[in-house]
């Protein structure tokens, strides 16, 4: 009897040890800093690579600054969600993106754009980790 309490004890604990693994705990991804000048602009791009749908914030900071504060958006399963900011300081500056995310670093897929705006293409991507 005995064995059988202990069985029932530790395969309650490995349940709740599976239902961590699918809990909503914020987690956040961050790119590098990238040196941008006042000519330049910046986009934080977050990709959802997972099946199904996440709550992600997406925020633009240079030097302890928000720049860009996103609200709490869900992101559909294989799309990109994009924050841009022209806000850049003059003479340049440091600069990077935040990404507080609900589900595992797996499922997304970060990365801090620099390029020449509005219609320029990317000539700096750098992927958060």
């Amino acid at each position: 009897m005995k064995t059988l309490y202990i069985a029932i004890i530790m395969l309650f604990a490995m349940q709740l040890n599976a239902g961590e693994h699918h809990t909503t705990e914020k987690k956040q991804l961050i790119t590098p800093t990238i040196w941008a000048v006042s000519n330049t602009m910046f986009a934080c791009n977050l990709t959802n690579v997972d099946t199904k749908a996440h709550q992600v914030q997406v925020r633009i900071i240079s030097n302890g600054k928000v720049l860009l504060e996103s609200k709490s958006l869900t992101v559909k399963p294989r799309h990109t969600t994009n924050h841009k900011t022209k806000g850049l300081p003059n003479g340049g500056g440091p600069i990077y993106c935040e990404f507080t995310i609900e589900g595992d670093e797996d499922d997304f897929r970060g990365v801090a754009v620099l390029y020449h705006g509005p219609s320029g293409s990317d000539f700096v991507a750098v992927p958060a980790w």
